[in-house]
């Protein structure tokens, strides 16, 4: 018999086409695979134990994109045996009561960081000089944005509607850049604003917020 099919639906936001599924099933009694059909494979991969990851690891893994797939075992610990890809355009927003976090695609991360100075919802921590997905719960849900600020495209939205940012090799959408030298101009601009309302030295004010 067969390795064991696991299909992911994506319930909520219809990222996956129902006859794709239909047909993958069809094929699967053929191949008298065992399969096993599960609504969310974020929220699987996010809340399940070693033991279920390691499980479905061992399987073929209908889904999302193939990059996105493997980054999100890969989080875990993990390496898919097997991906197939029946994600087919960008599906719908979600309710909002789906799992949405970030994963990272080991093959292009260059550890820079920049995600981890960039979420201002704790994402990501540094963890041995390495940054990771440490709380994936506090992302806010629909939010991408550190995914476009990453130079090396390496942050995955697996749910996101556009490649690359979905795990997808299709430049779909231009990832958007952070101009660092406009955000450190307006930060000098907002100090001498400061300086000049109080009289304050610049120095000074400088001191007062390294030490907050």
């Amino acid at each position: 018999m067969a390795e064991k099919l696991t299909i992911c639906t994506c319930l909520w936001r219809k990222l996956i086409p129902a006859n794709r599924i239909e047909k993958l099933l069809e094929q699967a009694k053929v191949e008298e695979r065992e399969v096993e059909i599960v609504d969310d494979l974020c929220a699987l991969i996010e809340e399940g134990d070693e033991d279920v990851i390691k499980k479905l690891s061992s399987g073929t893994i209908a889904a999302c994109h193939e990059r996105a797939v493997k980054s999100m075992f890969s989080w875990r610990g993990v390496e898919p045996i097997s991906i197939i890809n029946l994600r087919e355009g960008p599906g719908d927003i979600g309710p909002g009561n789906d799992a949405w976090y970030p994963v990272i695609d080991k093959d292009r991360c260059s550890e820079c960081g920049k995600c981890f100075d960039f979420c201002p919802f704790g994402v990501y921590e540094m963890v041995d000089d390495r940054v990771r997905v440490v709380h994936p719960s506090k992302c806010k849900n629909n939010c991408p944005a550190c995914a476009r600020n990453c130079p090396s495209e390496a942050i995955i939205f697996p749910k996101y509607g556009r490649s690359p940012i979905n795990g997808g090799t299709e430049q779909e959408e231009q990832a958007l850049r952070v101009d660092h030298s406009m955000l450190y101009a307006d930060a000098f601009r907002k100090r001498l604003m400061e300086r000049r309302n109080t009289g304050t030295p610049l120095i000074q004010i400088k001191k007062e917020k390294d030490t907050d």
